[in-house]
């Protein structure tokens, strides 16, 4: 079986805490194909590293996949680095050239000599177009083994990939075995509640699994590969039945479709609209609603009310309320809720107001307590959380438990 690497390059991906999307795209689109990956690295901006990197991926997998070091900069050595490890050199690519020319001239921008370094491709590799960005790709035989260098900002490397990496993969790797590939997407549960339907397929030949934790959301892939399996359709039917009903509730998706969107899709089935009224998220809830295109249709806006006298004038939030319970309470989010539902005459709102931190906690309402409040015409529900995460976490979890709750309560059954 053809195996495939992956090596992320990039001084800043470095970095255990920062995440990369190429490499999770790469691999499902990769696994679709029968080609599993078995090997993914991150590598530094040096021609000496990442030509390390390039020699051992080579010596171990068919194919190699490159992301970074591209661009006009010179810390952009991806090229350099590969054409010392082949024993060759660089050249401009004339082609691309005036590709690059004719798309920096349409941005009223002039092609520099820094720029030109853009067409650069390895001697004897083949310049791949990229139909989203200004560098080109270059795919490189040797020694029967498939060299693929990649620019790294996602929406380029992805662009190559699916138009010109991926159809040509299939042809040249006709014999890998069948591969399907399940996507699921689970909310408002930990990954370690999942783990109980999950763990009897640990293990099985011709399943893998696959869980990407998301602070409120799990990612859940299954990759099923025949042979070694011998029915594939009977084995896809089995795990779809064990993740509706060992997730039940939580499961959002068996498609891969987001939260976000999915919410969406279940507003516009019940003809409803929806607000939001932020406090400790700033935002984000809101960022996310948009996020999924075609959310004008139900999402007719949010405010952002951070301070007591925000929530006061803007969302009605009573001043007595305020005092009594204070802003992090299921009070006053029920009060942001019904100001926003009144604001935009909206069928549904959500809310959020709580520590988000690093600063702000006290005894009994300590940095990560938030209230989260969700109306709809059917009634109001309200949700408390205590996650003493950094700052940033402690807004995502709560952007995402929000949706979750009016996901809950919009997948119900409506009233009669």
């Amino acid at each position: 079986m053809k195996s495939a690497a992956l090596v992320v390059i990039g001084s800043e991906l470095v970095d255990p805490a920062r995440r990369d999307a190429n490499g999770p795209f790469a691999k499902e689109g990769l696994a679709a194909l029968g080609i599993p990956v078995a090997l993914l690295a991150r590598v530094e901006d040096r021609v000496e590293s990442i030509g390390e990197v390039l020699q051992a991926a080579l010596s171990r997998c068919d194919l190699v996949i490159t992301s970074g070091g591209l661009g006009p900069t010179g810390d952009d050595v991806t090229r350099e680095a590969a054409a010392a490890l082949l024993g060759v050199g660089v050249h401009e690519d004339p082609r691309w050239l005036g590709i690059l020319e004719e798309r920096l001239t349409t941005r009223g921008r002039p092609l520099t000599e820094l720029g030109r370094r853009q067409a650069h491709v390895v001697d004897g590799g083949e310049a791949l177009d990229n139909g989203a960005g200004l560098a080109c790709g270059c795919w490189i035989r040797h020694a029967g083994k498939h060299l693929i260098l990649l620019p790294g900002v996602p929406r380029e490397f992805q662009d190559i990939l699916n138009a010109k990496v991926f159809p040509r993969l299939g042809s040249l790797f006709p014999d890998q075995p069948t591969v399907r590939v399940l996507r699921a997407v689970a909310a408002g549960l930990p990954e370690v509640e999942a783990e109980e339907t999950l763990r009897p397929w640990y293990g099985k030949p011709g399943v893998d699994v696959s869980i990407l934790p998301s602070l409120g959301v799990l990612r859940i892939g299954f990759t099923l590969t025949s042979p070694p399996l011998e029915k594939l359709e009977h084995t896809e039917s089995a795990v779809r039945v064990a993740l509706s009903e060992g997730l039940r509730k939580h499961l959002v998706s068996l498609d891969g479709t987001s939260l976000e969107r999915r919410v969406g899709e279940l507003l516009l089935e019940r003809g409803w609209t929806l607000a939001s009224a932020e406090s400790c998220t700033g935002g984000l809830l809101g960022q996310k609603v948009v996020s999924v295109p075609g959310a004008s249709r139900y999402y007719l806006g949010g405010i952002t009310a951070y301070g007591n006298e925000a929530k006061q004038c803007l969302l009605g939030v009573p001043g007595g309320l305020l005092e009594r319970h204070g802003a992090v309470s299921e009070e006053t989010a029920l009060a942001m809720v019904r100001g926003a539902r009144a604001r935009f005459n909206a069928s549904c709102a959500l809310s959020t107001t709580g520590v988000a931190g690093p600063d702000g906690g006290t005894s009994d309402k300590p940095v990560g307590t938030v209230w989260i409040a969700c109306g709809t015409p059917e009634g109001e529900w309200t949700r408390k959380i205590s996650f003493p995460l950094d700052r940033e976490s402690v807004m995502e979890m709560s952007a995402h438990t929000a949706l979750f709750l009016l996901w809950s309560k919009l997948r119900a059954e409506p009233s009669p």
